[in-house]
């Protein structure tokens, strides 16, 4: 089950980085403003966290809030322990709520995948 679990992770992460890379890129040439870039990155991890959630849940056989909830988890702690110990910035509430909602979108991407795999049945 760990196996899944890394595999899911790398996909993550691999999907965030490529999406900010070629979205970075297009802000460097001043096809996209800041602000808009800001809003693009926002929903790009927060979907990616709803698709992580949808996509472990829907090859579990366990509740997909639970496994929303540890996919969600796993990855915002390990985000968390980057940024404080690798960028040496100070804990702020605003990164908490930030990690919650990282946390709450993957639980609903695991209760929507949990869904659509009952109805298929």
């Amino acid at each position: 089950m760990l196996k899944v679990y890394l595999k899911d992770i790398m996909y993550v992460f691999l999907t965030i980085i490529i999406g900010m890379f070629l979205f970075t890129l297009l802000n460097y040439f001043n096809i996209i403003s800041d602000n808009f870039l800001n809003i693009i990155q926002m929903i790009l991890i927060i979907g990616t966290f709803i698709f992580s959630g949808f996509y472990l849940s829907k090859r579990s056989k366990k509740r997909g809030i639970f496994e929303g909830l540890k996919i969600g988890s796993i990855i915002s702690i390990f985000m968390l322990l980057v940024v404080l110990l690798g960028f040496n910035t100070p804990f702020e509430w605003k990164n908490l709520i930030y990690y919650l909602i990282l946390i709450i979108s993957s639980m609903t991407g695991g209760i929507i995948g949990k869904q659509g795999k009952q109805k298929e049945a």
